[in-house]
């Protein structure tokens, strides 16, 4: 599958400009896709594992307001869709081995060649809506209690809008070759990671986007779904939140924030949210845990034997791989339990002693493949260590405090991105430093954020901080918003918070939150009494642009002069 080259006669290494074939005006550009690299897709899982792409759209739009319009496949990864085998038991140990297949494809679709867009609020695949971020879905979906898209379940989308500074695409460039990927100016397209393919008949289907040049931003929120902001009482996760008061536990739908389930529970410790969406709470002493169903709220199972001292007391978090999710949950006391949900729900693997205990001497809880972190955050008092422990499923490996000494100030967020296989470190300074797993060597830093000062442990953060794919959202001391990518920690935006519609905006008191990936949306913590609020990052609303505009442009391509300052109509697309 080839790249696109952005405009006909500029000069981009490797011949690129090759593609180009015609040029018209008011038709877009034609584009042979398969020029730089010849068409190897491979792919199904029967005989030739084939991945069809579309033909459909072809041409490059140029255009004006808001318009629908066909997209160009420009890139697929590994020039193959993506198999995915999981292989389980049916039924109890003894039961057959079953072994079964998924696909996923990661693309890249480009869509009009005269950027910059100022949004890209809604996708279709074979006229099914795979993404939806517009403000007029999300109010809507708010006002009746529905069930707004967001993006398509499974997969991430990373948005290019044709700007002058936009970068290359990190996936692109590392299935490609660093350095051998232009960041095509102008072009607006769109990367689409890990779609899943099963109701597409394993093909990359056609690709559809809604661009836009004129639109405001909406900020929209939601309250009323926890009567209490205790940072270990409160997750979000998918389309759900979760929070325990006290044994009273309550979990909502997003957008909307209905409930799912309100009641009383025999558990009255931390909650959290898994990634096969079960609630898990923490009761008893906090020897035990719940779970629950996160679509209904009804009780699934407990695991007993945790061995804490302190139902109160608890960190846990979990990650997914190799088809089966692993939850760690660290009590009070000392002690962390590994369960996992091979079989039928889940089931306690080991407990080991550990030298520290939760929340009194660590406060934050994230979970990888190989290793767990943990800050401390004020009560122990505040360090530039992280403790990292090492597990598998044969028990603890390691439980080690290693001095980050690249940090400026204590460290207060410590994240590990499954997508990147790396641990992002925040300092109480706002200044924020990815390592590798092991913690043992710096790969990047910012210490020139913006984001102020962090003064508490983010607990929620630790393990919630991820808005898309490669990016990650902190919140600024000013309330101010901040996206950066993982992949250079340069800042990809900046929402201002003062000039939102969000509640709490002015307080100072907001210092525990939380990011829920699904719905691109700031979990907030107030320290001072309020309840809890969801901050929906800005929307897009569609408007009008200027007529005159329209016509200077097409004029100015065209080698016409135009006096057009008489015309004052305006237009919502063409």
């Amino acid at each position: 599958m080839a790249f696109i080259a952005p405009l006909a006669g500029a000069a981009v290494g490797g011949g690129l400009l090759g593609s180009i074939v015609t040029t018209a005006v008011g038709v877009g550009i034609n584009l042979a896709i398969a020029y730089f690299f010849p068409q190897k897709i491979k792919g199904p899982r029967a005989e030739s594992l084939k991945a069809q792409t579309s033909k459909y759209g072809e041409q490059l739009t140029r255009w004006y307001g808001a318009v629908r319009t066909a997209g160009a496949v420009i890139w697929l990864k590994g020039d193959k869709v993506d198999e995915h085998v999981r292989k389980y038991r049916q039924g109890k140990a003894l039961g057959p081995e079953v072994t079964e297949y998924t696909y996923t494809a990661t693309f890249a679709v480009a869509f009009a060649w005269n950027g910059p867009a100022s949004g890209i609020p809604r996708i279709w695949a074979d006229d099914k809506l795979i993404f939806d971020v517009s403000a007029e879905a999300l109010s809507a979906a708010i006002a009746n209690g529905g069930t707004a898209i967001g993006v398509a379940k499974g997969a991430t989308i990373t948005l290019y809008l044709g700007t002058d500074t936009q970068k290359p695409d990190p996936d692109i460039e590392a299935d490609r070759g660093a350095g051998k990927v232009p960041a095509w100016p102008g072009i607006v397209y769109a990367v689409i990671k890990n779609l899943p393919l099963d109701e597409f008949g394993i093909r990359v289907p056609n690709i559809e986007a809604e661009i836009t040049q004129a639109q405001g931003l909406a900020t929209l929120s939601i309250g009323g779904f926890s009567t209490w902001a205790n940072q270990w009482s409160n997750d979000t996760n998918g389309d759900y939140i979760a929070a325990n008061d006290s044994g009273v536990l309550t979990i909502s739908r997003l957008p909307a924030g209905t409930a799912v389930f309100n009641g009383a529970i025999p558990y009255g410790g931390p909650v959290h949210v898994s990634d096969r969406l079960d609630v898990a709470v923490v009761g008893g002493t906090g020897d035990k845990i719940g779970f629950y169903d996160a679509a209904t709220g009804a009780f699934r199972q407990e695991i007993a034997g945790l061995g804490g001292s302190s139902e109160s007391s608890a960190i846990l978090d979990d990650v997914s791989f190799g088809g089966v999710t692993y939850m760690l949950v660290w009590v009070f006391g000392a002690k962390l339990s590994l369960l996992s949900d091979i079989g039928t729900g889940w089931n306690k693997v080991w407990t080991a002693t550990t030298t520290h205990s939760p929340l009194s001497y660590l406060q934050t809880l994230s979970v990888g493949p190989s290793y767990a972190y943990a800050v401390r955050g004020g009560i122990a008092g505040t360090s530039k260590a992280v403790t990292r422990i090492g597990w598998d499923v044969t028990g603890l490996l390691s439980d080690t405090e290693i001095t980050l000494s690249a940090l400026t100030d204590d460290a207060v967020a410590c994240f590990y991105d499954e997508e990147s296989d790396s641990v992002v470190v925040l300092d109480a300074a706002g200044q924020l430093f990815v390592y590798t797993p092991d913690l043992g060597t710096l790969l990047r830093s910012n210490t020139s954020t913006g984001i102020g000062a962090v003064p508490n442990a983010q607990t929620p953060l630790s393990k919630r901080m991820k808005s898309a794919s490669d990016t990650i959202i902190i919140k600024g001391f000013d309330n101010d918003i901040f996206e950066f990518r993982v992949s250079d920690l340069s800042q990809v935006n900046r929402y201002d918070a003062a000039t939102s519609t969000w509640p709490l905006k002015t307080n100072s008191d907001l210092g525990q939150f939380g990011i829920n990936q699904q719905w691109q949306a700031v979990l907030i913590l107030p320290s001072s009494g309020s309840d809890p609020v969801l901050w929906y990052l800005p929307r897009a609303q569609r408007q009008p642009v200027p007529l005159a505009d329209v016509l200077a442009k097409e004029c100015t391509l065209a080698g016409l002069q135009a006096d057009v300052s008489q015309i004052t109509a305006q237009i919502f697309g063409g």
